[in-house]
Protein backbone atom coordinates (compact mmCIF):
# COMPACT_ATOMS: atom_id res chain seq x y z
CA UNK A 1 0.00 0.00 0.00
CA UNK A 2 1.46 3.10 -1.29
CA UNK A 3 1.05 6.45 1.08
CA UNK A 4 -1.43 8.97 -0.50
CA UNK A 5 -3.07 7.42 -3.43
CA UNK A 6 -2.85 7.49 -7.25
CA UNK A 7 -3.52 10.99 -6.99
CA UNK A 8 -0.90 11.92 -4.77
CA UNK A 9 2.06 9.27 -6.49
CA UNK A 10 0.87 10.91 -9.88
CA UNK A 11 1.39 14.72 -8.96
CA UNK A 12 4.62 13.83 -7.15
CA UNK A 13 5.94 12.19 -10.19
CA UNK A 14 5.19 14.60 -12.46
CA UNK A 15 6.95 17.43 -9.78
CA UNK A 16 10.45 15.19 -9.76
CA UNK A 17 10.14 15.02 -13.63
CA UNK A 18 10.05 18.88 -14.05
CA UNK A 19 12.71 19.09 -11.36
CA UNK A 20 14.92 16.83 -13.06
CA UNK A 21 14.43 18.39 -16.42
CA UNK A 22 15.25 21.80 -14.88
CA UNK A 23 18.48 20.85 -12.88
CA UNK A 24 19.74 19.03 -16.26
CA UNK A 25 18.87 22.22 -18.22
CA UNK A 26 20.69 24.54 -16.01
CA UNK A 27 23.81 22.07 -15.02
CA UNK A 28 24.17 21.73 -19.06
CA UNK A 29 23.73 25.52 -19.52
CA UNK A 30 26.18 26.18 -16.82
CA UNK A 31 28.97 24.40 -17.89
CA UNK A 32 28.22 25.01 -21.36
CA UNK A 33 28.73 29.20 -20.36
CA UNK A 34 31.69 28.35 -18.18
CA UNK A 35 33.74 26.59 -20.96
CA UNK A 36 32.73 28.68 -23.93
CA UNK A 37 33.08 32.31 -21.93
CA UNK A 38 35.96 31.62 -20.39
CA UNK A 39 38.56 33.91 -20.57
CA UNK A 40 41.15 32.88 -23.23
CA UNK A 41 44.50 31.49 -21.60
CA UNK A 42 47.42 33.90 -20.89
CA UNK A 43 45.42 36.96 -21.60
CA UNK A 44 45.41 39.23 -18.67
CA UNK A 45 42.40 41.53 -17.32
CA UNK A 46 44.16 44.14 -15.53
CA UNK A 47 43.61 46.93 -18.32
CA UNK A 48 39.93 46.21 -17.79
CA UNK A 49 39.64 46.71 -14.26
CA UNK A 50 39.50 50.59 -14.87
CA UNK A 51 36.79 50.59 -16.78
CA UNK A 52 34.38 48.27 -14.41
CA UNK A 53 31.88 50.28 -12.74
CA UNK A 54 30.28 48.27 -9.99
CA UNK A 55 26.35 48.08 -9.60
CA UNK A 56 26.27 48.90 -13.57
CA UNK A 57 25.95 45.79 -15.85
CA UNK A 58 27.74 45.99 -19.16
CA UNK A 59 25.56 47.11 -21.65
CA UNK A 60 27.17 45.08 -24.03
CA UNK A 61 26.45 41.61 -22.42
CA UNK A 62 22.81 42.67 -22.08
CA UNK A 63 20.07 40.33 -23.90
CA UNK A 64 16.57 40.85 -23.66
CA UNK A 65 15.48 38.05 -25.48
CA UNK A 66 17.20 35.70 -22.72
CA UNK A 67 15.57 37.60 -19.15
CA UNK A 68 12.38 37.88 -21.19
CA UNK A 69 12.90 34.15 -21.49
CA UNK A 70 14.61 33.09 -18.11
CA UNK A 71 11.38 34.67 -16.28
CA UNK A 72 8.40 33.91 -18.36
CA UNK A 73 9.32 30.34 -19.16
CA UNK A 74 10.05 29.68 -15.05
CA UNK A 75 6.34 32.02 -14.34
CA UNK A 76 4.61 29.61 -16.99
CA UNK A 77 5.92 26.31 -15.11
CA UNK A 78 5.13 27.84 -12.17
CA UNK A 79 1.32 28.30 -13.19
CA UNK A 80 1.08 25.20 -14.59
CA UNK A 81 2.31 23.06 -11.46
CA UNK A 82 0.22 25.63 -8.96
CA UNK A 83 -2.57 24.28 -11.64
CA UNK A 84 -2.26 20.53 -11.38
CA UNK A 85 -2.13 20.82 -7.48
CA UNK A 86 -5.17 21.95 -7.10
CA UNK A 87 -6.09 17.99 -8.41
CA UNK A 88 -5.44 16.29 -5.01
CA UNK A 89 -6.84 19.63 -2.83
CA UNK A 90 -10.29 19.13 -4.53
CA UNK A 91 -10.36 15.68 -3.89
CA UNK A 92 -9.68 16.42 -0.23
CA UNK A 93 -11.91 18.84 0.59
CA UNK A 94 -14.79 17.80 -1.81
CA UNK A 95 -17.75 17.47 0.69
CA UNK A 96 -19.95 14.06 0.49
CA UNK A 97 -23.05 14.59 2.37
CA UNK A 98 -23.48 10.73 2.79
CA UNK A 99 -20.12 10.32 4.71
CA UNK A 100 -20.18 8.50 7.98
CA UNK A 101 -19.02 11.10 10.59
CA UNK A 102 -16.43 10.43 13.08
CA UNK A 103 -14.90 13.14 15.81
CA UNK A 104 -11.20 13.20 16.28
CA UNK A 105 -10.52 15.12 19.26
CA UNK A 106 -6.61 15.64 20.14
CA UNK A 107 -5.32 16.55 22.95
CA UNK A 108 -1.43 16.99 24.75
CA UNK A 109 -0.58 14.21 23.54
CA UNK A 110 -3.34 11.66 22.43
CA UNK A 111 -5.84 11.32 19.89
CA UNK A 112 -9.69 10.27 20.73
CA UNK A 113 -12.04 8.88 18.57
CA UNK A 114 -15.92 9.05 18.54
CA UNK A 115 -17.88 6.79 16.28
CA UNK A 116 -21.16 8.14 17.58
CA UNK A 117 -24.11 5.98 16.53
CA UNK A 118 -22.14 3.90 13.80
CA UNK A 119 -22.16 -0.06 13.79
CA UNK A 120 -19.08 -1.34 14.48
CA UNK A 121 -18.66 -2.96 11.06
CA UNK A 122 -18.39 0.54 9.95
CA UNK A 123 -16.91 2.50 13.04
CA UNK A 124 -15.15 1.19 15.61
CA UNK A 125 -12.68 2.42 18.18
CA UNK A 126 -10.56 0.00 20.78
CA UNK A 127 -6.79 0.15 21.72
CA UNK A 128 -3.43 -1.80 20.70
CA UNK A 129 -0.03 -2.13 22.01
CA UNK A 130 2.33 0.00 19.96
CA UNK A 131 6.48 -0.73 21.09
CA UNK A 132 4.96 -0.72 24.36
CA UNK A 133 2.86 1.93 24.81
CA UNK A 134 -1.08 1.47 24.72
CA UNK A 135 -2.30 3.71 21.77
CA UNK A 136 -6.21 4.20 20.40
CA UNK A 137 -7.17 2.00 17.40
CA UNK A 138 -9.93 3.70 14.88
CA UNK A 139 -10.89 0.90 13.08
CA UNK A 140 -12.89 1.57 9.40
CA UNK A 141 -14.54 -0.22 6.48
CA UNK A 142 -12.80 0.24 2.92
CA UNK A 143 -15.41 1.74 0.25
CA UNK A 144 -17.13 3.71 3.23
CA UNK A 145 -17.15 7.18 2.99
CA UNK A 146 -15.76 8.97 6.13
CA UNK A 147 -15.70 12.76 7.63
CA UNK A 148 -13.24 13.43 10.15
CA UNK A 149 -14.68 15.99 12.48
CA UNK A 150 -11.57 16.80 14.08
CA UNK A 151 -10.65 19.63 16.96
CA UNK A 152 -8.29 20.48 19.27
CA UNK A 153 -8.48 20.87 23.52
CA UNK A 154 -5.43 22.81 24.16
CA UNK A 155 -2.83 24.13 21.16
CA UNK A 156 -2.52 23.43 17.73
CA UNK A 157 -2.36 20.05 16.19
CA UNK A 158 -2.21 18.34 12.74
CA UNK A 159 -3.39 15.56 12.23
CA UNK A 160 -1.66 13.20 9.73
CA UNK A 161 -3.30 10.10 7.78
CA UNK A 162 0.39 8.46 7.05
CA UNK A 163 -0.87 6.02 4.32
CA UNK A 164 -3.18 8.27 3.06
CA UNK A 165 -1.54 11.53 2.01
CA UNK A 166 -3.97 13.43 4.61
CA UNK A 167 -3.06 16.28 6.99
CA UNK A 168 -4.85 19.33 7.91
CA UNK A 169 -3.91 21.89 11.00
CA UNK A 170 -6.76 22.13 13.55
CA UNK A 171 -7.28 24.73 16.07
CA UNK A 172 -8.31 25.07 19.69
CA UNK A 173 -12.33 25.89 19.70
CA UNK A 174 -12.53 25.16 15.54
CA UNK A 175 -13.93 22.29 13.77
CA UNK A 176 -11.93 20.96 10.66
CA UNK A 177 -13.11 18.65 8.24
CA UNK A 178 -11.40 16.09 6.20
CA UNK A 179 -13.38 13.79 3.95
CA UNK A 180 -12.02 9.67 2.69
CA UNK A 181 -12.97 6.53 0.97
CA UNK A 182 -10.82 4.70 2.23
CA UNK A 183 -10.04 1.92 -1.01
CA UNK A 184 -9.42 -2.06 -1.15
CA UNK A 185 -5.80 -1.09 -1.88
CA UNK A 186 -5.94 0.59 1.57
CA UNK A 187 -6.81 -2.20 3.66
CA UNK A 188 -4.13 -2.58 6.85
CA UNK A 189 -3.10 -1.00 9.58
CA UNK A 190 -1.72 2.82 9.38
CA UNK A 191 -0.04 5.38 11.84
CA UNK A 192 -1.62 8.49 12.44
CA UNK A 193 0.59 11.20 13.56
CA UNK A 194 0.56 15.03 14.64
CA UNK A 195 2.83 16.94 12.48
CA UNK A 196 3.15 20.36 14.18
CA UNK A 197 4.75 20.72 17.33
CA UNK A 198 2.88 20.55 20.13
CA UNK A 199 5.23 20.10 23.18
CA UNK A 200 7.64 17.73 24.73
CA UNK A 201 5.29 14.61 23.70
CA UNK A 202 4.81 15.28 20.53
CA UNK A 203 6.71 12.91 18.61
CA UNK A 204 4.77 10.41 20.82
CA UNK A 205 1.51 11.47 19.74
CA UNK A 206 0.42 8.66 17.70
CA UNK A 207 -2.70 6.26 16.31
CA UNK A 208 -3.30 3.68 14.84
CA UNK A 209 -5.88 3.50 11.74
CA UNK A 210 -6.95 0.34 10.44
CA UNK A 211 -9.28 -0.47 7.36
CA UNK A 212 -10.69 -3.73 6.72
CA UNK A 213 -12.74 -5.38 4.27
Amino acid sequence: MEAGGDVFWALFNEFNLWALLVFVIVMVWMFHHSLRYRSPDGKSLANDADEFIPGVFPKENDDLRMELAWTIIPFILIIYLTFIAWGPIDELWSADPDAHEIKITASQWSWDFDCGDLDADICEVSNIDVEGQTKPLLLLKAGESYMFNMTSEDVTHAPFFLDWGLKEDIQPGMETRIYHTPSIDEIGASLLMCTEYCGKDHGYMTAVVEVHA
